[in-house]
C-alpha cells in the first residue's frame, strides 16, 4: 500500500499539530459466523465471514502512557454484502492532559472517522454495496471500567451522542463517495473506476421527521448538496437484505451482537408459528400457516413503531440507528434494472475477474494465518484450523473479486485470543491517572507478550493546524456515550437557536446609545416620542 494511504499518513494529515498520539491496532483474520440475516423458510442462511478491527490510542503525560479512547469494528462479509458494524467506543477523559486550546475540535472524533474511513477504503468493491452500521446509546462507561469515576470525563447525553456520530460519519460519506474502490484492479484491467455513490441514513424511535434532521451536522442541514445524502426517519435495511419483496420482516433485519433490534427480533420470533432454528442450522422453517411471519408486526414500519416503545428506547433517552451506504455504479444499475437478486441466484454465483479474452479465472487469495511470531503462546491450542482455515472460508463466500492489501498497523491474533485480550481490557481500572496508567502499562504489555512481541503499535505526530471551532466539538473535549460510544464536550446550543441583536443601528433608523462612564445604558434622543395632544 502506498504511504499516502496508509492509517499512519491519514491520521498525521488530520490530527492537530505537534501532537502526538500512538496507537494500538489489533485485528482477526476473517472466520466463518453466524448469518447476520436470517434466511427465508425453506432456504438457508448465506454464508458469511467476520474479522475484528481494535484501534486503542495512548497519549505520554509524565513518561506514562495513558489510554484515552478506544474502538472497535466489525466487518461482516457475503458475497454481495460488505458490513461495517461500530460494536464499541469509550473514552477514559484524560484527553485533557494534552491541554489543547479550546475550541479545538475532537481529535477523537477525527481518529473515529479516519479509522472507518480507512476501513472502508480497503474494502470496497466494484460488485458489491458496502455499509457502515451503528446505533447510539448514551452510557456512563463500556470499555474501560471505573473510567467514569474520573471527574475530567464529561458523558455526552442521547442528543449530543447522536449529532457526535453523524459529524464522525459524515467525513466518511465525502471522502469515500469519489474514489475507486478497487484502483489496483482497475489499474491492471486498464479500466475506468466506478463511480460510488454513498447516503446516510437515520432513525430515532419516537422523534419526527424534523426532530431527526435537527440531528445532522449543522453544514449538512444548511447544504442542498449535502442535505440530499442524509435520509432522516428511512432505513435501508430491505435494500441490503437482499431478499425479494415478499421476503419476511425477519429476514430483513441484521442480528448484532449486543443490539437493540436483535433483542427485539428475537422476542418477536416466539410468535412464530413454528420455531425457527438458529442461522447456524441448515435449513429454514416451512411448516406452518405463515412460516417466518410475525404476528404482531407485519411491516418495517410498524417494527421501527413498536421499537420506540422497548424499554432500551422509552426510557427516557434516546437511541439512534445509523447507517452509510456505499453503492457502486455496477450495482446501482443492476438493482434499477432488475431490483435485488434472488438468493438461489446468489447462491450460484461465484465472482470472478477476466484473465483475457473469454476466459474467466478467479482470484487467488493469499493466506490469511498470521505469521509465526504473530501466534499466541504456541502451547496454547489454536483457533480450529479446519473451521477457519483460508481454504474454508473461500469455499463459503466464493474467491473475492480483489484481496485488500493486509494491514500495515494491525497486530493480527486468532479470534480467541483476541476475545481473550477483551476481556483483559474490562477487567482493568480507570478510576484515576495513576490507576489508569498501570492499567494501560498492563494491557499493551500483555497484548504484546500474547503476540511474541516486546514492541508493538504506531506514534503518530500530527500534521494538521490547529483550528478553534465554536460548538458542541471544543476543547478537545472526548466523553462516553453509545454503549460507552462518543467523546467528552462541551454542551452548548446550537447558534441556529439563539439569536441576538446587534448594538447600533435598530430596524428603524433608530440608535442604542451606551454610556461609557458609568456603564449605564441610555436612550437616545430620536427614541423619545410624545404623543400628540388631542384637543
Amino acid at each position: 500500500m502506498a504511504d499516502g494511504s496508509s492509517l499512519r499518513s491519514k491520521l498525521a494529515a488530520s490530527l492537530p499539530k505537534s501532537q502526538r498520539f500512538t496507537l494500538y491496532h489489533l485485528s482477526t483474520p476473517p472466520t466463518l459466523s453466524p448469518a447476520l440475516y436470517s434466511a427465508p423458510p425453506g432456504q438457508k442462511p448465506e454464508k458469511t465471514t467476520c474479522e475484528s478491527h481494535f484501534l486503542s490510542v495512548t497519549i505520554c503525560h509524565n513518561d506514562k502512557r495513558i489510554q484515552i479512547f478506544a474502538l472497535e469494528v466489525l466487518i461482516y462479509t457475503t458475497q454481495d454484502l460488505i458490513t461495517l458494524f461500530v460494536s464499541k467506543a469509550d473514552s477514559t477523559g484524560y484527553l485533557h492532559l494534552l491541554k489543547l486550546p479550546k475550541g479545538t475540535a475532537s481529535p477523537l472524533r477525527t481518529i473515529s472517522s479516519t479509522f472507518i474511513a480507512h476501513l472502508v477504503d480497503n474494502r470496497k468493491r466494484h460488485d458489491r454495496q458496502l455499509v457502515v452500521s451503528l446505533f447510539a446509546r448514551s452510557q456512563n462507561q463500556y470499555l474501560f471500567p471505573g473510567s467514569i469515576e474520573n471527574p475530567g470525563k464529561h458523558v455526552l447525553d442521547d442528543r449530543g451522542l447522536i449529532k457526535w456520530w453523524c459529524r464522525v460519519l459524515e467525513p466518511v460519506l465525502q471522502s469515500c463517495e469519489s474514489k475507486s474502490d478497487t484502483p489496483e484492479l482497475d489499474r491492471w484491467l486498464k479500466k475506468e473506476p466506478s463511480h460510488i455513490t454513498s447516503k446516510a441514513y437515520l432513525r430515532v424511535p419516537s422523534c419526527d421527521l424534523h426532530e431527526t434532521r435537527s440531528f445532522f451536522p449543522p453544514h449538512v442541514r444548511h447544504n442542498p448538496a449535502l442535505l440530499a445524502k442524509w435520509h432522516p426517519n428511512k432505513d435501508p435495511l430491505r435494500d441490503l437484505a437482499g431478499y425479494a419483496p415478499t421476503a419476511p420482516e425477519r429476514c430483513l433485519i441484521p442480528r448484532f451482537p449486543d443490539d437493540p433490534k436483535s433483542r427485539f427480533v428475537d422476542e418477536l420470533d416466539d410468535e412464530l408459528t413454528e420455531p425457527p432454528p438458529s442461522s447456524q442450522t441448515q435449513e429454514s422453517p416451512s411448516k406452518g400457516k405463515q412460516p417466518g411471519k410475525w404476528k404482531s408486526v407485519r411491516s418495517l414500519d410498524q417494527f421501527w413503531e413498536l421499537m420506540a416503545f422497548r424499554q432500551e428506547c422509552s426510557s427516557g433517552r434516546l437511541v439512534g440507528f445509523l447507517w452509510a451506504v456505499f453503492t457502486p455504479q455496477q450495482v446501482a444499475d443492476r438493482l434499477e434494472e432488475s431490483g435485488p437478486i434472488p438468493f438461489a441466484e446468489r447462491v450460484m454465483r461465484r465472482p470472478h475477474i477476466s484473465d483475457g479474452p473469454g476466459t474467466f479465472a478467479p482470484v487467488v487469495q493469499p493466506p490469511m494465518t498470521p505469521p509465526a511470531e504473530q501466534l499466541v503462546d504456541p502451547h496454547l491450542p489454536d483457533a480450529d484450523d479446519q473451521e477457519f482455515s483460508p481454504a474454508t472460508v473461500a469455499r463459503a463466500i466464493g474467491p473475492p473479486t480483489y484481496a485488500p492489501p493486509a494491514e500495515e498497523t494491525a497486530l493480527v491474533l486468532p479470534a480467541k485470543h483476541y476475545a481473550r485480550i477483551n476481556r483483559l481490557l474490562l477487567s482493568l481500572d480507570y478510576a484515576d491517572l495513576d490507576i489508569a496508567a498501570e492499567s494501560s502499562e498492563r494491557w499493551i504489555g500483555d497484548v504484546g507478550i500474547c503476540a511474541g512481541k516486546e514492541e508493538w503499535g504506531f506514534e503518530v505526530m500530527g500534521e494538521r493546524e490547529l483550528e478553534v471551532q465554536g460548538g458542541a466539538d471544543g476543547g478537545g473535549a472526548e466523553g462516553a456515550g453509545e454503549k460507552g460510544k462518543g467523546v467528552e464536550q462541551a454542551h452548548t446550543l446550537d447558534m441556529g437557536l439563539m439569536r441576538k441583536k446587534k448594538r447600533g443601528t435598530e430596524g428603524d433608523g433608530s440608535t442604542v446609545a451606551e454610556d461609557t462612564n458609568g456603564g449605564v445604558n441610555v436612550l437616545a434622543t430620536g427614541l423619545v416620542r410624545k404623543k400628540p395632544k388631542i384637543t
